[in-house]
């Protein structure tokens, strides 16, 4: 009989992994997704009940080598945890080393926004015009402006701010519920006062626009319904160009680096003052809603390198100012 779900020969050990994943809070549906396919390759291997091997290991990751590199990482790292948890239980387990580890190019940095640029991409919103065929929005530029101001501010992805209902945004309190789906850590996020100001004139306007069902969009579009994250995403594209930060063709600034901008804003002074960053780390983690320490520690390489640059700009300036080696005038 099928264990949680599992149907290979290693169907225990896959449910009592998925089991653990599930008590820490990380068994996403794209990681139980991935597993399931790890699952259903054992069957198709024939293997002995409850065992693995390095042959197992590298047929699996070579069977996904046409994948997108993200995809093919998350295999190897999925099925290295997966490892470990057998070799706990079964000393001698083969667990994948930093060899079988796909390799991929380093990630772009996050465009880290200024205020100035912030401030331009909320001019613009506010600058929108309110469609008045089709599905005429009234309320359009008030709407992506507090999206935007809320996204900068506060650090949440735009599935979650796009998620909220009227019964979520927590205007009295000035405190947002941000509920995640599957086995992900829901969490309470404070906003500020600036913030907290512009989402409470936001929700005049939009119980005047739209039906006040509690269960419904917070944010709506000219229909009454939610905006869809890529109709925001487009949105934000003309923003970008408008405000100079981009061609209209080519690549620039992303909407998920308001994100990035708000954590490293928070990590640089800590940096700055000397503290310890990585003993404080856990704070941001758990505000930005990050399943493990590892996705936060993203930002540090970002903070990292806007120091270096800074660094590398204040030489350059001295340099400037200083009498060149010799020059005693």
């Amino acid at each position: 009989m099928a264990a949680g779900g599992f149907c290979g020969p290693l169907a225990g050990e896959f449910a009592a992994f998925a089991a653990t994943l599930e008590a820490s809070a990380t068994a996403g549906k794209t990681t139980l997704t991935q597993l399931r396919a790890l699952d259903r390759y054992t069957a198709q291997q024939g293997l002995p009940p409850g065992t693995t091997g390095e042959n197992l290991a590298k047929a699996w990751l070579a069977d996904g080598a046409t994948r997108a590199p993200d995809t093919r990482r998350a295999r190897y790292y999925l099925l290295r945890r997966f490892c470990r948890f057998l070799a706990a239980r079964c000393p001698g387990t083969f667990v994948p080393g930093e060899s079988l580890r796909p390799r991929r190019r380093p990630p772009k940095l996050p465009h880290i926004y200024t205020r100035d640029e912030v401030r331009a991409l909320l001019a613009g919103a506010l600058a929108l015009r309110d469609r008045a065929s089709r599905h005429p929005c009234p309320i359009r530029s008030a709407t992506l402006h507090a999206v935007i101001l809320l996204l900068a501010t506060s650090g949440l992805r735009i599935s979650e701010v796009l998620h909220l209902t009227l019964q979520d945004a927590g205007l009295a309190e000035g405190v947002l519920p941000v509920r995640q789906p599957e086995f992900r850590k829901s969490r309470l996020v404070p906003v500020s006062a600036g913030t907290l100001e512009t989402l409470r004139a936001y929700h005049d306007l939009r119980i005047a626009a739209a039906p006040a069902d509690p269960a419904g969009a917070f944010f709506v579009s000219g229909r009454g319904t939610g905006y869809s994250t890529p109709a925001v995403q487009a949105i934000f594209h003309d923003l970008t160009v408008q405000a100079g930060l981009r061609e209209p063709d080519g690549s620039g600034p992303r909407l998920h680096d308001l994100r990035a901008t708000f954590a490293v804003t928070r990590l640089l002074p800590w940096y700055r003052d000397g503290e310890q960053v990585m003993a404080r780390l856990p704070l941001p983690s758990t505000y930005l809603g990050h399943a493990c320490i590892s996705d936060t520690e993203v930002y540090l390489r970002v903070t990292t390198a806007l120091l270096q640059e800074a660094n590398t700009r204040f030489h350059a300036f001295a340099e400037a100012l200083l009498p060149a080696a010799g020059d005693q005038s």
